[in-house]
C-alpha cells in the first residue's frame, strides 16, 4: 500500500517535523543571541556611567576637602584630668 501512495511513510512525517523543529529553535537561538547582545552592551554603558560618576564624586570630595581645610580652626587640646577636680 505504500508503494501505491496510500498510506504515507511515518519518517516523512517525522522528517518534515524535526525540520520545522530545527527551525523553530533556529530562530529562538537568533533572537536569543541578540537579546544577550543588547544586554551586554547596556550592561557596558551602565558600567561606564558607574565609573564615570565614582570618577566624579571623588573629584567633587577631594575638592570640598581642599576648599574647607584652610577654614577649619583647629581647637586646642585639652590636658587629661586624672582624678576629681
Amino acid at each position: 500500500m505504500q508503494q501505491t501512495g496510500d498510506i504515507p511513510d511515518p519518517r516523512d512525517a517525522q522528517i518534515l517535523r524535526l525540520k520545522a523543529d530545527n527551525r523553530a529553535l533556529r530562530e529562538r537561538l537568533a533572537e536569543a543571541t541578540g537579546t544577550i547582545d543588547e544586554l551586554t552592551d547596556f550592561r557596558a554603558q551602565a558600567i561606564a556611567r558607574l565609573a564615570a560618576q565614582h570618577e566624579e564624586v571623588t573629584r567633587l570630595r577631594q575638592a570640598a576637602d581642599e576648599d574647607a581645610r584652610p577654614s577649619i580652626a583647629r581647637l586646642p587640646r585639652r590636658n587629661a584630668v586624672i582624678g576629681p577636680c
